[in-house]
């Protein structure tokens, strides 16, 4: 069984790595939430770390109000669509390699992590998804 495990982790790496360069190559995006706030959509500057996508918000935003009870969300960019769960981070206990954290836009905003559930990116041109990654690990 242990071979399985080694084998189809290595099958699945090339997806991962896909996946974290989608998310690095951007510097901001729409962020969608839904809760008691209603909907609501907001586009922040952003930061990738691994299959984690920081985002920047402001403290005063009705996106981390809805954040509070609901973490399911929807991240967009003109080149992927990604399903994730979110919270809130204390700037404090981000880790280093975050510069966002540490930008001139920080004072007054807070950090939101978003870890990527499933990712779909787009056609170059025209509608739809070209391909569909899921990165939930259990």
């Amino acid at each position: 069984m242990a071979f399985f495990s080694a084998y189809t982790d290595s099958m699945l790496e090339p997806l991962r790595l896909r996946v974290v360069d989608a998310l690095s190559s951007e510097t901001s995006a729409t962020l969608s939430t839904n809760g008691p706030g209603g909907i609501q959509a907001g586009f922040f500057p952003c930061e990738s770390d691994g299959l984690t996508l920081y985002l920047l918000v402001p403290a005063s935003s009705d996106v981390l109000y809805n954040l509070e009870t609901e973490t399911a969300v929807i991240i967009t960019t003109p080149h992927w669509q990604m399903e994730g769960e979110a919270g809130a981070c204390v700037q404090a206990q981000t880790l280093p390699a975050v510069r966002l954290a540490h930008s001139p836009q920080a004072p007054g905003c807070v950090l939101a992590a978003i870890r990527c559930r499933r990712i779909h990116f787009n056609w170059m041109e025209g509608w739809g998804y070209r391909e569909t990654i899921d990165c939930d690990d259990g």
